[in-house]
């Protein structure tokens, strides 16, 4: 027997692409800001750098993926407790988190001044040289990676805002 909820489910893949999404881009940002805020001993800062740079290219082909997944696989309808504003509201969020994310990852690589491992596996090279065109790179990342940070709270305090109201949120990407 069906449940009721379960028609209001995303597909599987588009959960699996959201739950990876979330948890690279949460751990990303929180521990970008963690080594921005704190003083870190530089060999911790720079391991923690480095698999950040890594985790985050290797995730651009999954980010691709799945926005490419929810241009061509439409979402289940919206729940039916939602008025309207909410769900132009929800729809401008996740837009903004899409947009944001590609931000971050677009300027993320160009800001790069100096040749960067993957896992061991490849050594990418800078795209750029010009140390003006590198600096306006690394300020539009930390203003991206700010916005996104204040979206993607807003975006998780709305889902905790829903589910306490009773509303199913969540139970659709599980």
């Amino acid at each position: 027997m069906t449940h009721p909820t379960d028609a209001a489910k995303f597909d599987c893949t588009a959960r699996a692409l959201h739950w990876i999404s979330a948890s690279v881009i949460l751990w990303a940002l929180l521990s970008g800001f963690y080594m921005t805020v704190f003083e870190l001993d530089n060999p911790t800062k720079t391991t923690l750098s480095r698999f950040n740079v890594a985790l985050t290219f290797v995730y651009c082909p999954v980010f691709i993926w799945r926005v490419v997944h929810r241009v061509l696989c439409p979402p289940p309808a919206q729940i039916i407790t939602l008025k309207p504003h909410q769900v132009q509201l929800a729809s401008t969020a996740h837009v903004a988190i899409y947009l944001l994310t590609a931000l971050v990852l677009c300027s993320g690589v160009l800001m790069m001044k100096h040749p960067f491992s993957i896992f061991g596996w490849i050594l990418v090279p800078p795209l750029l040289s010009d140390a003006q065109v590198l600096d306006w790179f690394a300020q539009l990342h930390l203003i991206s990676n700010i916005l996104l940070l204040v979206i993607v709270t807003l975006h998780i305090l709305a889902v905790i805002k829903h589910q306490l109201a009773g509303r199913a949120i969540l139970q659709r990407m599980l």
